[in-house]
């Protein structure tokens, strides 16, 4: 398992890039409570994207309160969450409740050390059927094999972005798009991947990288062409162009689906989060 040390770095890369990204939003708010837990309040539909968060080991239920009364001004028209590291303890569960926060989440909370070699991928950012094996290709009854191509997008492709996550999740891609704008996108912290079978877009991903840290999120792949590797060569694509940068440890919240791909990619489960949302 990775040292405490190196998990508490990570979790706090992730709370400041949530930070980052309220920031940079027209109309984001973002605050810290006197010990440091964070208020971030993006204006997304997203529960998690506007949320009080603790990444101390031991949540403070008086900062969470605190954070909470200045929230409640601007999220009475959003869902909202709150969103633990460490375990919430009965007295934040009833906080919580009390606001209508009565549905709790367990995240897992992966990481994966780029200092040893393992996120190099393809270097010319292609996953094929010969490179990847027969995951990658075409449904058993198309000839011919499938060609992935994985590449950035630039802030003017919002809109593809936001279509392909919105079919992956199942979601209007409105949702996406008016979050991930072309300012956001074009911010240099911010990087947005799309992969594409045969010229078509099939899959996307965000990278968010702060100093040594990469967090990866909204990793979505179209229905019809799932369980070919494309999530696989994202990731790979997005770990490669940040261990590039500099990064040293990328990190991510998984759903349970999504668990096996990222544990393929060498992601392990350090801890589990607990989220309270409506």
């Amino acid at each position: 398992m990775t040292s405490r040390h190196v998990v508490h770095e990570a979790a706090e890369a992730f709370q400041t890039a949530t930070e980052q990204l309220a920031d940079i939003l027209p109309n984001g708010l973002h605050e810290r409570g006197p010990n440091g837990a964070l208020l971030a309040v993006t204006g997304s539909m997203i529960p998690v994207l506007n949320s009080i968060m603790s990444v101390s080991d031991v949540p403070d239920a008086e900062e969470i309160r605190l954070l909470c009364e200045k929230a409640e001004p601007h999220v009475r028209q959003l869902p909202w969450s709150i969103r633990l590291r460490g375990e919430a303890g009965g007295e934040i569960t009833e906080l919580a409740a009390r606001r209508g926060l009565s549905t709790q989440l367990r995240q897992p909370f992966m990481l994966l050390s780029l200092e040893d070699g393992r996120a190099d991928g393809r270097a010319d950012g292609r996953a094929d059927r010969r490179a990847r094996g027969p995951e990658v290709g075409r449904e058993q009854g198309h000839s011919g094999p499938e060609s992935v191509t994985v590449r950035p997008l630039s802030g003017d492709e919002y809109e593809t972005f936001a279509a392909v996550l919105g079919t992956a999740f199942g979601a209007p891609p409105m949702i996406i798009s008016s979050l991930y704008t072309p300012h956001v996108l074009g911010q240099p912290f911010v990087k947005a991947y799309l992969a594409e079978a045969d010229g078509t877009p099939v899959a996307a991903g965000l990278a968010i990288v702060t100093e040594r840290h990469v967090g990866l999120a909204n990793i979505g792949t179209l229905p019809e062409h799932r369980r070919r590797g494309i999530g696989r060569a994202i990731v790979e694509a997005i770990l490669r162009d940040a261990r590039a940068a500099g990064a040293r440890t990328a990190y991510l919240h998984s759903s349970d689906e999504a668990l096996p791909l990222f544990e393929q990619a060498g992601f392990r489960t350090e801890e589990t989060w607990v989220a309270f949302t409506a």
